[in-house]
């Protein structure tokens, strides 16, 4: 099979695997397309902890593909050989408390497909008997674009986060950053019923985005004050949510006075391991009554949820996928991703 393999840092290339011949209960997934994105290009520059002895191994978590072999006994319900499916990518232990509370994103010992096994740049992928068998394997609609149904991953991501602040109907909400997570932070929180969505972001492009994905109101930070324009917008209440969806230090500082009184506050966007610490006024939290939340990753049930609101047609994404490259042009990938102008971009055998 052709992969992109990590050979160090700044060195991700293609080369030729031997087919695995499967071990019970694996099944193998032809890969029709994976979304390269910020955790893949902190693994390309060597900025990733899962990958500091990991030369030989497949990046690649968004994964999407049709089932083309299987030693499993039982597949699951609804899929068969040929089914489209998505492929949810953490696997927890199954026995800790995390994961016998559905929480197996933060198993202690939990492993990440693209991150801790192989992944999905290539052109095929080994899903490994303990996914097949915690149901990792999710059918999709034959109607689904499977470009955009690498989205489901993020989504699922941002799930998780918007329900630990409990975005809902009327609420107005403060999303910092407009990238593709940040996109998808608004597309949410409109779906989610949020009456007002403002979206900071200095990129020209991205805002003009954010206004597609529904943004009520976008703010350049770097022209404008983005507490005066909060100020305005909320007749000088606030904000209900803020989200930081950049890793961004002022903006995690700044997210505190941005927020009413009983806001709730989504440290979304993880800070560099290198300056992981932000000062903060706790008294603004004492006196506004304010809840501050962090999600990582996200869980099998997410990844379920985020798969039946894409089916359903509750959110539209297809919109979000400015690119798609075939896997020799991975590093053309990468370096788009970082390019402002760029949304999603898919890589695809």
């Amino acid at each position: 099979m052709r992969a992109v393999t990590y050979r160090g840092p700044g060195n991700l290339v293609v080369e030729e695997h031997p087919d695995k011949p499967l071990q019970p209960g694996e099944v193998r997934v032809a890969v029709t397309g994976t979304g390269v994105c910020g955790t893949d290009v902190r693994i390309y520059k060597g900025e990733h902890s899962a990958y500091a002895q990991a030369e030989g191994r497949v990046p690649g978590h968004e994964i999407v593909g049709r089932i083309s072999e299987s030693a499993a006994a039982d597949l699951g319900p609804g899929l068969e050989i040929g089914s489209l499916v998505f492929v949810a990518p953490n696997l927890g232990c199954g026995h800790c408390v995390q994961c016998r509370t559905g929480n197996e994103n933060l198993c202690p010992d939990t492993d990440g497909i693209g991150i801790t096994l192989d992944g999905g740049f290539a052109d095929q992928l080994v899903v490994p008997a303990r996914a097949v068998e915690a149901g990792n394997l999710i059918a999709l609609d034959e109607s689904c674009n499977t470009d955009t149904a690498v989205l489901i991953e993020p989504l699922a991501c941002v799930l998780r986060g918007q329900s630990k602040v409990d975005v809902h109907d009327d609420d107005t909400v403060l999303v910092a950053g407009g990238g593709p997570i940040g996109l998808l932070h608004i597309a949410l929180a409109v779906t989610r019923g949020a009456s007002q969505v403002i979206c900071s972001e200095p990129s020209p492009a991205r805002r003009e985005a954010a206004t597609r994905a529904g943004a009520t109101l976008t703010v350049d930070p770097t022209q404008d004050d983005l507490a005066e324009v909060v100020a305005d917008a909320t007749d000088g209440l606030g904000m209900d949510v803020v989200i930081t969806a950049a890793p961004i230090h002022a903006i995690q500082r700044e997210a505190l006075e941005l927020a009413a009184p009983r806001g709730r506050v989504l440290f979304f966007g993880g800070l560099p391991k290198s300056r992981p610490t932000v000062e903060l006024d706790t008294n603004i939290v004492h006196y506004k009554e304010l809840v501050l939340a962090g999600t990582t990753a996200s869980s099998l049930s997410d990844c379920q949820e985020a798969a039946d609101l894409v089916a359903a047609g509750d959110i539209d994404l297809d919109w979000m996928i400015s690119d798609v490259r075939p896997l020799e042009d991975f590093a053309g990938a990468v370096e788009q991703v970082q390019d402002a102008s760029a949304l999603k971009v898919v890589v695809t055998p």
